[in-house]
């Protein structure tokens, strides 16, 4: 009984060692694989000049438009931004400035603290703002033949 008991065993063991071996495999490959990052990258028209404006009148205002393209491969948002850059302060900081984006105001206030509120723009889409310049009514003599050189900036960030 013992001896029965033994071969039992160990002819269960054979076939479990047996049956180890006895599975199908297979393999393939999935090759060229590249992975690239994807990039943010923007243009303006104008690309100079955008908001120029001959002989602004205290009381008038002036609407010129800025044309922002995305040229990157990621949808991205655009923040403008403005800094005087040569002229005379006090006609500077007399400007007041309203940006629109599809009718709705993205920035409203002094030219000195243009910045505009983001603006999203999909991979290959253009999105044009609206630059409304205008010098108040109560503006003194003191500004007259005055002049300020502004720079543009837009900058640019991937959407998260």
């Amino acid at each position: 009984m013992k001896r029965g008991f033994l071969l039992a065993c160990a002819a269960a063991l054979a076939l479990l060692l047996g049956t180890a071996g006895a599975y199908f495999t297979g393999e393939t490959m999935v090759q060229d694989n590249v992975i690239s990052a994807g990039s943010v990258a923007v243009s303006a028209e104008p690309t100079a000049a955008a908001l120029s404006i001959d002989a602004l009148a205290p009381g008038q205002t002036v609407t010129r438009p800025l044309a922002v393209a995305n040229c990157g491969t990621l949808p991205c948002t655009v923040v403008v931004t403005g800094a005087k850059k040569a002229g005379i302060t006090a006609f500077y900081e007399a400007l007041e400035c309203t940006v629109t984006h599809e009718g709705s105001v993205v920035y409203g206030g002094p030219v000195t603290g243009l910045r505009t509120l983001p603006v999203n723009i999909d991979v290959g889409g253009r999105e044009e703002l609206r630059f409304t310049v205008s010098l108040p009514a109560d503006v003194g003599n003191d500004l007259a033949g005055d002049y300020v050189k502004l720079t543009l900036y837009v900058g640019a960030e991937q959407v998260h």
